[in-house]
C-alpha cells in the first residue's frame, strides 16, 4: 500500500515526507529547514530560532477572526533505535515504512511516529484552507527526546496563544492533562588499571523488548544493563576490559556487553549460566525474546583494577531502577538506568528519573547519589525539568464534548509518566490552558514502534472539530 494514499492523506503524506529526512535528536537542521520551506511555500509567517525550533502562524479562516489563538505543538526529533542485525544509517537513510494489519510500522527501526505523526497533524491543519478555525500558532521544537533543549531555548514571550494543544500523547481516547518531570543523572567512575590476573569471559545480552522508559517502565521488562551487573555480582576477581549497554537514556536498555577477566573461568561461567536461567525464567512472561550468552574469550589489552571493577558493578547492581510508585493506573515515580558507556578515561552510566512530584523526583536522585558516593563514583545532574500538574479547565470539558459527539464515548482524562514539553511551557505561561492527545502508538523508542492507522483518522477528525469549536 502506498503510504501517501492512506486516509487521512493530509496526515500520512506529510508523515511520509518527514520519514525521508534524518531527524535524530541533535541532527534536526534538515527537518527544521524542511518545515521552514513548507511554511514559505504556503505564504505562512514562519520563525526559526537558534535552537532550530520552528514557529508557523496561520491566519483565522473567514468568520473566525475573533476566535482565540490556538497553539498546536509537537517536536520534530525522534529516538533512533534499530534491531541488532539492521544496517540502517539514521544519519542518511530514510525510514522504511511498512503497513501491517492496520498498523504503520518500520523495517527494523523505530518508526518516528513519536512525534512525527503529531507534526504531520499540524502540517495537515496548516495546509488545508477549507478548515474552520481561529488563528493558529504552530510550535515545533527540537531535542525533546534528549533534554528538551528546544523547549528550554524557546522565547515564550513571542507566543500569542490562549490555548495550547500538544499532539505528543500515544493512547487512543485518552486526554492527557499532566505529565512527569524529569532529571538526568550522569555517573562516572575513573579508570584505574592493573595487571591481568585471570582468564577472560564475554557476556552478551540482546533481543529484550525495551521500550519507552516513561510509558512502559511498569511492564516488568528486563533492563539489560542492570542484569549484566547481576550476572557478574560477586564473581571472584572480576577485572573489566570492556563494558557497555543501552542506546538512549530514555529507553529501557535491550542490550549489554561485558568482557572481563575472572579468577576461575570455568567456575565463573558455571555460576553465570545458573543466573542466566533464573533471569530468563523471571522474564518468560513479560520479556520472553531476550537472549543471554556467556563464553570464553581472549584479550590482550588493558583491564581495570579489581577494586574499580567491583565498585562499578556494585553501583550498577544497587542503583534504583524501574517503577517506584504507582497510584491507581497512573505511574507516579520511576527511574531508568538507560545507558552504559566505556569512555576514554571513565566508565559512565546514565539514570533518568521521573516523577509528577518534584520532591519525589529529587529524593529518588538523592538515593542514587548516595549509592554512587558509597562506591567512589562522581555524578552530575545534566538536565532537569518540572512536571505539568493536573488542573481542571473549560478546554478539557470542550475536548471531551467534542470527542463524545464524534465517537460516542467519553475521553479518559488523566496524566502521563512520559515527559511532555507542556511542563516547561506551563511554568512560563501559566495562564494558557493546555491539553495533550494523540493516536495509538505502541512500542515507542524501540524497533517495535507502530502507529494505528484507524486511530490516526479518529484523532485527526477530533482535532479538526475541536479547532472549529474553540471560542
Amino acid at each position: 500500500m502506498e503510504i501517501k494514499n492512506i486516509e487521512p492523506k493530509e496526515v500520512f503524506a506529510n508523515f511520509y515526507e518527514l520519514s525521508r529526512i534524518p531527524r535524530e535528536s541533535g541532527n534536526e537542521k534538515a527537518v527544521s529547514d524542511f518545515l521552514v520551506n513548507f511554511a514559505k511555500d504556503r505564504n505562512l509567517e514562519v520563525v526559526q530560532d537558534e535552537a532550530l525550533n520552528v514557529i508557523i502562524r496561520k491566519e483565522a479562516s473567514k468568520g473566525y477572526e475573533d476566535r482565540p489563538t490556538v497553539a498546536l505543538q509537537g517536536h520534530m526529533d525522534m529516538v533512533c533505535v534499530k534491531e541488532d542485525d539492521s544496517d540502517h544509517d539514521f544519519a542518511n537513510d530514510p525510514i522504511e515504512l511498512l503497513v501491517e494489519d492496520g498498523w504503520l510500522t518500520a523495517n527494523g527501526t523505530t518508526l518516528g511516529a513519536d512525534d512525527g505523526i503529531g507534526v504531520a497533524f499540524i502540517m495537515g491543519i496548516l495546509d488545508d484552507d477549507k478548515l474552520e478555525h481561529g488563528p493558529i500558532e504552530a510550535i515545533i521544537t527540537t531535542g525533546e527526546e534528549t533534554s528538551m533543549v528546544g523547549a528550554n531555548a524557546l522565547d515564550l514571550s513571542q507566543l500569542k496563544a490562549d490555548y495550547l494543544i500538544n499532539i505528543d500523547s500515544e493512547e487512543e481516547g485518552v486526554l492527557t492533562i499532566g505529565c512527569a518531570g524529569g532529571l538526568d543523572l550522569e555517573i562516572e567512575f575513573k579508570k584505574e588499571y592493573e595487571d591481568i590476573s585471570g582468564d577472560f569471559i564475554a557476556i552478551e545480552l540482546s533481543g529484550f523488548e525495551g521500550g519507552h522508559s516513561g510509558m512502559e517502565i511498569d511492564k516488568f521488562r528486563c533492563n539489560a544493563i542492570k542484569t549484566l551487573a547481576r550476572l557478574l555480582h560477586k564473581i571472584e576477581g572480576v577485572q573489566i576490559a570492556d563494558i557497555k549497554g543501552g542506546v538512549k537514556r530514555n529507553a529501557i536498555p535491550t542490550t549489554a556487553y561485558g568482557l572481563v577477566a575472572v579468577k576461575d573461568r570455568d567456575k565463573a561461567i558455571g555460576e553465570i549460566e545458573k543466573r542466566i536461567k533464573d533471569v530468563l525464567n523471571e522474564y518468560k512472561d513479560s520479556d520472553p525474546k531476550g537472549k543471554i550468552t556467556v563464553e570464553k574469550a581472549e584479550y590482550d589489552g588493558k583491564v581495570l583494577s579489581q577494586k574499580v571493577s567491583k565498585d562499578i558493578l556494585d553501583a550498577i547492581f544497587a542503583l534504583p531502577d524501574g517503577l517506584y510508585k504507582k497510584y491507581k493506573d497512573n505511574i507516579v515515580t520511576s527511574s531508568n538506568l538507560g545507558l552504559l558507556e566505556n569512555r576514554e578515561e571513565t566508565i559512565m552510566f546514565h539514570s533518568m528519573i521521573r516523577s509528577e512530584v518534584d520532591s519525589a523526583k529529587l529524593n529518588r536522585a538523592e538515593i542514587a547519589m548516595a549509592i554512587v558516593e558509597r562506591f567512589g563514583g562522581s555524578y552530575e545532574i545534566t538536565n532537569q525539568y518540572s512536571g505539568w500538574q493536573r488542573e481542571e479547565t473549560p478546554l478539557i470539558d470542550l475536548a471531551n464534548e467534542t470527542w463524545k459527539a464524534i465517537h460516542g464515548d467519553d475521553l479518559i482524562v488523566g496524566t502521563t509518566h512520559g515527559g511532555l514539553e507542556c511542563g516547561l511551557f506551563k511554568k512560563e505561561i501559566p495562564q494558557v490552558e493546555m491539553i495533550s492527545f494523540g493516536p495509538e502508538i505502541q512500542g515507542a523508542h524501540s524497533p517495535a514502534e507502530k502507529c494505528n492507522i484507524e486511530s490516526v483518522a479518529n484523532n485527526y477528525k477530533f482535532l479538526v472539530e475541536l479547532l472549529k469549536k474553540i471560542k
